[in-house]
């Protein structure tokens, strides 16, 4: 019975390696997406920040193209004043000279500000595109890492399904179906030890001569608390 009960343990740790691999399997795609989305957020961000870039290089062209018609408008105007022939005239185009010399230093004065506001920003964008690239690197490891973790778990879970079945054709079928309605019934494990009459599956007492007959390992006996399969280990106080 001895042999019996060592098979039964070595396929509830096989069974159990198994599991965990199940539960790695399912939970290493759920992070590599949770990497991907974090990937793609940053991208988007950054991307954001250089449109915003765009944007502000744009007003700043038009700015200037506004400018340049302002300055070519004052020059004529001023060209003009060589032609007046009427005092009246002359006042006119004076004031014309003033409002578009106003016009001007406040097309300059935007400009300034908007070339402060470009630099900050171009600062803040290489900033962005330097952290993208390190975290590209980070993200592209961790997927590189993980793809080839999720290659040798499909391995490692073959060998674990292979050993599981050479053991169940090894093991007698009623104790195979006794091992089977304990895992299946919910208790978690099916086969636990027990050492100084105390299970390690319930954590209760069980009876000293029922402790007496587990040591000589000569039936297969359940534990009369828990109904789980046990048997005897020794182990350090």
């Amino acid at each position: 019975m001895r042999e019996q009960l060592e098979l039964l343990i070595e396929l509830q740790k096989t069974e159990s390696a198994a599991g965990r691999i199940i539960a790695r399997k399912r939970e290493l795609p759920v992070r590599m997406n949770g990497r991907e989305e974090e990937f793609k957020a940053c991208c988007a961000a950054v991307e954001k920040e250089k449109e915003k870039l765009e944007a502000l290089r744009k007003n700043r062209r038009e700015k200037d193209a506004h400018l340049q018609k302002g300055q070519e408008s004052l020059k004529r105007s001023r060209e003009r004043l060589f032609e007046v022939k009427t005092n009246k005239e002359y006042q006119s185009i004076l004031k014309e000279i003033e409002t578009f010399e106003e016009k001007n230093s406040r097309m300059e004065d935007e400009i300034i500000s908007l070339l402060d506001e470009l630099d900050q920003l171009e600062a803040s964008v290489k900033k962005k595109e330097e952290e993208l690239d390190s975290h590209r690197l980070r993200y592209e490891g961790e997927k590189k890492q993980m793809t080839e973790e999720l290659g040798a778990l499909a391995g490692e879970l073959e060998s674990c399904l292979s050993k599981s079945a050479d053991l169940k054709k090894a093991i007698p079928a009623d104790i195979l179906r006794k091992y089977e309605q304990i895992k299946n019934s919910g208790r978690g494990v099916a086969v636990v030890s027990v050492w100084k009459e105390v299970c390690y599956g319930c954590h209760m007492s069980i009876p000293p001569q029922l402790y007496n007959q587990l040591q000589k390992s000569q039936t297969l006996i359940t534990c009369p608390n828990c109904s789980r399969i046990i048997y005897w280990e020794h182990r350090d106080a």
